[in-house]
């Protein structure tokens, strides 16, 4: 049997008041509508008799003012984006705020519904967003123009915004550099769909950048993409073959996580001993997986809490600054690391 959920009416009926001044009060409006102290801990005490939980979304109709962040990402299953999760919503909690987590697994129609419903409705006080969309357009929208929103991981080249995202052009160059001083010539990267997001073509420019420093032909058939949708049989259709002739390539270089994983289940199904075959493996993001895994693999290490705090700490800014127009945007690239093992 379902428990009645009370109501302001019920604690109205209960204290025979009126239901907008249980409003009041509970609203924190009681001084400044000259509802006696008294009367104030009476409604309070009953609210509390009776277990009154407040509407989050009705007041936020109300008032304009939910005290939620909205936090869309591509794939929550990612430790990439749980972790920053994590750390948004322990910044925001610090400041009174609750999270309000969502997954868009790619898919552009999704996140374009999510964020209509999230801003358009007034559920959220703020978006943080890692975006999978091609285009500035659907941003520019008078509903989303001076919206409180920061770009995670992504960004849109061809829109002024605010973003907090780790340089992804940095860390591709300096781990392919060291991927060559450590001999080798013929490394195969591992991209994922969608190949349009900046994270991405920035870590392919940073690959392609280091093997021209060294005067090595970038190959085009060495730039492999896999797909988000089924990244492990992609991972097996389109590697399996070139391990069977694992003398062609010194390195296998992913530029997700999650491809890093797959490619460790084919090494396991297919018996392939990378050490053996002298085939180094390395990984764009480093999760807690890759210190137990044999091969050793290495890795770039986005700085996850950094970026947490500041998307949650510009978020907050930008809604005090709300309605006011912005002089500045705030775009924020922090430096990555190279974890090397063994």
């Amino acid at each position: 049997m379902a428990i009645k959920k009370t109501l302001l009416e019920d604690i109205a009926n209960e204290l025979n008041v009126s239901k907008t001044l249980v409003s009041m009060v509970i609203n924190g409006k009681g001084d400044a509508y000259g509802i006696s102290k008294k009367t104030q801990e009476r409604v309070l005490a009953k609210a509390g008799e009776m277990q009154y939980t407040p509407n989050v979304f009705a007041r936020a109709l109300r008032t304009g003012k939910s005290n939620l962040i909205g936090l869309v990402v591509a794939d929550i299953s990612n430790p990439f984006y749980s972790n920053i999760a994590k750390h948004v919503e322990k910044a925001l909690a610090e400041k009174g705020y609750n999270l309000l987590i969502c997954s868009t697994d790619e898919n552009l129609e999704r996140e374009e519904k999510l964020v209509q419903l999230f801003a358009e409705q007034h559920i959220i006080d703020g978006l943080i967003i890692a975006t999978t969309n091609t285009t500035s357009d659907f941003f520019k929208k008078d509903r989303l123009k001076n919206f409180p929103l920061v770009f995670i991981d992504r960004y849109l080249p061809n829109i002024e915004t605010n973003y907090v995202v780790a340089n992804n052009y940095q860390g591709s160059f300096e781990l392919t550099n060291l991927l060559i001083t450590k001999g080798c010539k013929n490394i195969l990267a591992l991209s994922i769909t969608p190949s349009h997001i900046s994270s991405l073509t920035e870590r392919i420019k940073g690959y392609k950048d280091a093997l021209e420093e060294y005067h090595i032909p970038f190959k085009k058939e060495n730039l492999i993409e896999i797909s988000f949708d089924n990244i492990q049989a992609d991972v097996r259709d389109k590697l399996s073959p070139i391990l069977k002739n694992a003398s062609k390539i010194d390195a296998i270089y992913t530029l997700n996580n999650h491809i890093a994983t797959a490619c460790l289940n084919l090494f396991n199904e297919l018996s392939f001993d990378a050490l053996k075959e002298n085939v180094l493996l390395a990984s764009f993001d480093d999760i807690s997986l890759f210190d137990f895994v044999k091969p050793n693999i290495i890795s770039v290490s986005q700085p996850l809490e950094q970026i947490g705090k500041e998307a949650a700490s510009l978020v907050l800014e930008l809604i005090d600054e709300k309605g006011e127009e912005l002089k500045q945007f705030k775009k924020i690239v922090l430096p990555t690391s190279i974890i090397s093992r063994g």
